[in-house]
């Protein structure tokens, strides 16, 4: 799936490829590295070198280039 196609279905316009993320969850930083056909993301995981199927609205934080948040998904 495209990331465009993604943004559409799951109503997230500020999801970018590269962008980085945290699993609060688990607590692990990465990047996203695509979307999959479950509509979900693709997150690289620092330190790993593959990508993991993510459900976007779990447990996760979507930062900007500088940092800071700019949404936050719980359970």
């Amino acid at each position: 799936m495209k990331i465009s196609e993604f943004r559409k279905a799951r109503n997230m316009p500020f999801v970018k490829r590269g962008m980085r993320v945290v699993h609060t969850h688990s607590g692990r930083s990465g990047r996203v590295s695509g979307a999959n056909s479950s509509c979900n993301l693709n997150i690289t995981f620092d330190g790993d070198n593959y990508s993991q199927n993510c459900h976007p609205y779990f447990m996760m934080r979507y930062l900007d280039e500088s940092g800071h948040i700019i949404q936050e998904y719980g359970r």
